[in-house]
């Protein structure tokens, strides 16, 4: 069995709830491919920073415009959010449809919703581009209302809401009653739902392992791992990608690190929250516990289908949005990287898994007794609106990129990517063409909606 440390490396051992500093992600769980370290100095067309699905997302499609593209990531490929995340493909972002129509219009919604469908399409091809086994399942995503949550009633009345309306614009989607709830859930709290059909589910580290084995045969494209950046400079006409391994010389920048962007662009800091969300993986089971992906007030959840017809459940949450212990400072009182971010950030903590284990016991009584084989945590990163942020970081060092998925990296990586790739080539892609009124203004890095007013003066 392959262990991962914080640095990367691999380690073999026996496999501990928890790793010595890390805790183990069940999707990386599996082997690995590895791509060397840098080893010197490189120039290229282009050069990303961040080693995750939007990475290779963005080295995949730069590719078709530029003929050197380096990625470069500080740990394994897919060792951050990529490989610690619920396993799930949404097509629409965090916020309800009733809420985005009432904040946009409802054409402004509509579309958004269409554009987490299109990168749901792009992601599917990209599936049978590059033969990638990951036990892909579109099989939807379920919200739930829980009896034992304060207002569950208002919360039904919201998803018939929704549900009208999301049947009117042409949306997949249909209303649970309470035996459904129930029933495909796993447990008697439910008392009904609201059910986006399109969505699906996968295995997160069997994915973004295929698509990183694919991308890599291109050669175009150099994958850089275990290489960590510590800064993006200027350098005459061009930009310098400083590592402790070498530094890559190319004509731009693209960030890709999400929760870390703010340590290469400090005035992003602002705009993304860094957030850590928990999880934790059962054992195999001998019945099935639900049947999908769900969400509910305090808790997410999936089952997942083992290769020999038992089941294990995952499952996070066990926290609101502000809850202390998952909020995480980009800098110390120095103006230096906080050390917490990553250390904390990415670990499991005792108090949060307690929570989790508390959630678990109230929806699934029954697995009170079940081992937990799997426990860790991930760095996600939210904008105050809930929505991205696409484009130019820092002119002045030409840094470009994405960052502040707020959970919703599946829904928007693909299209973030086609839509950045075009801008810099100087074409209009197909995203832009369709979908460009959505990136700007709505997406754009400057808008004020993305700023957390007094996050940054109460948590420093």
């Amino acid at each position: 069995m392959r262990l991962c440390g914080p640095g990367g490396e691999e380690t073999t051992g026996a496999v501990p709830a928890v790793t010595e500093q890390y805790g183990l992600p069940f999707w990386l769980d599996v082997t690995r491919p590895t791509f060397p370290a840098l080893d010197g100095d490189l120039d290229a067309d282009v050069a990303i920073v961040g080693g995750g699905i939007a990475g290779l997302k963005l080295a995949r499609c730069l590719a078709r415009h530029f003929s050197r593209v380096a990625l470069i990531g500080a740990g394994r490929i897919g060792d951050g959010a990529s490989g610690r995340n619920q396993g799930t493909i949404n097509h629409a972002p965090g916020l309800s449809y009733a809420e985005c129509v009432h904040r946009y219009s409802r054409p402004v919604a509509r579309a958004l919703w269409r554009l987490g469908l299109e990168n749901h399409r792009l992601l599917r091809a990209q599936l049978e581009e590059y033969a990638i086994e990951c036990d892909y399942e579109a099989g939807g995503m379920f919200l739930l209302a829980r009896r034992d949550a304060a207002g569950f009633a208002t919360t039904l009345e919201q998803y018939r809401t929704d549900h009208a309306l999301l049947l009117e614009d042409g949306f997949a989607v249909a209303l649970l009653d309470e035996p459904e709830a129930v029933e495909r859930g796993g447990s008697p709290l439910f008392a009904g739902g609201l059910a986006y059909l399109a969505d699906a589910q996968f295995h997160s580290g069997k994915y973004i392992t295929g698509l990183a084995l694919g991308i890599s045969r291109d050669r175009r494209i150099r994958l850089v791992e275990r290489t960590r950046v510590h800064a993006i400079v200027r350098d005459g006409s061009a930009v310098r990608v400083a590592t402790g391994h070498g530094s890559v010389l190319a004509s731009r920048v693209f960030l890709a690190t999400n929760a870390l962007a703010p340590q290469l662009v400090p005035a992003l800091e602002p705009r993304l929250r860094a957030e850590r969300g928990q999880v934790l993986v059962t054992e195999p089971l001998p019945v099935r516990p639900c049947r999908g992906s769900f969400g509910t007030s305090m808790a997410w959840w999936r089952d997942i289908v083992e290769t020999d017809g038992r089941y294990r459940l995952l499952f996070g949450g066990g926290r609101s949005r502000d809850t202390p212990d998952s909020l995480f400072r980009q800098f110390d009182a120095k103006g230096k990287p906080h050390p917490e971010l990553e250390r904390g950030g990415f670990s499991p903590s005792p108090e949060h898994q307690q929570r989790l284990d508390t959630e678990l016991r109230k929806i699934f009584p029954a697995l009170a007794g079940a081992r937990v084989t799997h426990r860790w945590g991930g760095l996600q990163c939210f904008t105050a609106d809930e929505l991205p942020l696409f484009g130019l970081f820092d002119p002045a060092a030409r840094i470009h990129g994405m960052a502040g998925f707020s959970g919703r990296g599946n829904c928007f990586a693909d299209v973030g990517a086609e839509f950045l790739a075009g801008k810099a080539a100087g074409v209009t892609s197909e995203i832009e063409r369709r979908f460009g009124a959505l990136f700007e203004p709505l997406m754009a890095v400057e808008r004020p909606a993305a700023v957390w007013g007094a996050w940054r003066s109460s948590h420093d």
